[in-house]
């Protein structure tokens, strides 16, 4: 199996680059993907950048051209849930955009408002963070949204959980996930805490970031670890 791993900032692929055995490096549209093995798994990962778009087009190349099997999404997010502290971590139930018209989604193909992550890798995710020694960090299972835009502001984080109820908010995961629902291919999303999505959300974020970023990434690798045992 070739796991494609999805990251949009450099920081939160950087342990996955690490421990990779790097074999060919490919620039399709602007983003380097790094093509080799962890262990015995065989990796492609890519930093997309942030927003929906660079998302979806890096999740339908890592599938269609290089032949990932499965795809994980790992990253920050900020926190919209009441239970969530800094660093925890939110594995994605489903997917929404949360700055899309519902209504158009559903009745439009794929017919879709919200994409499910796949039940045996939310499996192996949680028995993954297990494996996480000494973890300070609680983990949760839910709805996560996405949308174009850095949360920083108490109103629009309110609007998005009246409206979507998610635990958590970020730019890439829903199209991540819509992109692998129409390639029949298994997805998910994880996200560790790096705010609070509100008023002084970029200070916070600003000192959280790199180690929530760690955290996804050393996640991913248990995953892999565990897959092979």
């Amino acid at each position: 199996m070739t796991w494609g791993i999805i990251g949009a900032l450099d920081t939160e692929v950087a342990l996955i680059k690490k421990k990779m055995q790097v074999r060919e490096t490919k620039t399709i549209m602007g983003c380097e993907y790094y093509i080799g093995t962890i262990g015995s798994q065989e990796v492609v990962t890519v930093c997309c950048s942030i927003g929906k778009i660079n998302a979806a087009i890096c999740t339908n190349t890592i599938i269609r051209e290089l032949g990932a099997d499965v795809v994980i999404n790992i990253g920050v997010a900020g926190a919209l849930h009441p239970s969530l502290k800094i660093l925890d971590v939110v594995i994605s139930e489903n997917v929404i955009l949360h700055d899309a018209d519902l209504h158009i989604l559903k009745n439009y193909y794929p017919f879709r408002e919200d994409y499910k992550a796949d039940p045996k890798l939310i499996e192996l995710c949680r028995n993954a963070c297990e494996r996480i020694e000494n973890r300070s960090f609680q983990v949760h299972t839910g709805r996560i949204a996405s949308g174009d835009r850095f949360i920083e502001d108490k109103a629009v984080k309110a609007d998005i959980i009246e409206r979507f109820s998610p635990w958590c908010v970020e730019m890439e995961g829903a199209s991540v996930g819509q992109v692998a629902y129409m390639n029949d291919t298994p997805f998910l999303i994880i996200r560790s805490i790096s705010d609070n999505a509100d008023d002084g959300a970029y200070e916070v974020y600003d000192n959280f970031v790199d180690l929530a970023a760690h955290n996804s990434a050393q996640i991913v690798l248990n995953m892999m670890a565990l897959y092979t045992e």
